[in-house]
């Protein structure tokens, strides 16, 4: 779906596979790049999503991920191996993904899949920039959910998008390496900036409006109270 001029999401809910996130087609003067790619079981729509916005896949430079799960960058390898696209990441979620840790990428512990290891081929950190043609796109490393959280703030002729990835409505657990302390601190830095309209990790095709409202919205409920009863996505059972 086109969300704005040279900029399409690919995945999410309604787009491919329910253990997908969302996923981001940037159209670039040099090329196409990803901003994260989903997971094996919705690899093939999601292909098919990018064939169907015109686009070849074999033209996919790159992926950027917002950071080292399952459901954003399970498919890296698939793409890696298919069309031979780059993965970068923030370097505290590298490891996690090269070696396929079943428990830190949330493969086996939320889905129940196995994370296909996947070499990365550099890391991305706070303020990198990177200019796509008519889309510039500034990195903020924003941990919290997991130590190597990043989101992307793009700057789409003028109209100011983030994209959140985890960091908003992102889940918390020890196992993962999640950190209260610094999510707040990354919450802060999200507020601190103007946003015209937002994103995050598990959302229908849209663009959210009023961003810095909701954003502020968004941090006051953070931590509000631990939810026990979260349940994982590979488990089937009656609330």
């Amino acid at each position: 779906m086109k969300l704005m001029k040279h900029l399409y999401q690919v995945s999410g809910v309604s787009l491919a596979h329910s253990y997908d996130a969302t996923a981001y087609l940037i159209e670039g003067s040099d090329g196409l790049y990803l901003l994260d790619c989903g997971t094996p079981d919705g690899y093939q729509k999601i292909i098919s999503n990018i064939r169907s916005l015109g686009f070849d896949p074999k033209d996919i430079k790159a992926i950027y991920g917002t950071h080292g799960h399952y459901d954003h960058v399970g498919a890296a390898k698939l793409y890696k191996d298919d069309y031979g696209c780059r993965l970068y990441l923030h370097e505290e979620d590298v490891k996690q993904v090269e070696e396929g840790d079943q428990v830190k990428t949330t493969a086996e512990i939320l889905y129940g899949r196995v994370f296909p290891p996947c070499p990365v081929d550099g890391t991305i950190g706070d303020g990198d920039r990177f200019d796509f043609g008519t889309i510039k796109m500034e990195v903020l490393h924003t941990p919290g959910h997991t130590l190597g959280s990043v989101c992307f703030a793009l700057d789409c002729e003028g109209y100011q998008f983030l994209i959140a990835g985890d960091t908003i409505w992102g889940g918390f657990s020890h196992l993962i390496g999640s950190n209260e302390e610094l999510w707040r601190k990354s919450l802060d830095k999200l507020t601190n900036r103007h946003f015209d309209g937002y994103t995050f990790g598990h959302v229908g095709a849209n663009v959210i409006a009023d961003a810095d409202r909701r954003l502020e919205d968004a941090k006051k409920q953070f931590a509000t109270y631990y939810n026990p009863w979260f349940k994982a996505m590979k488990d089937t059972f009656i609330y």
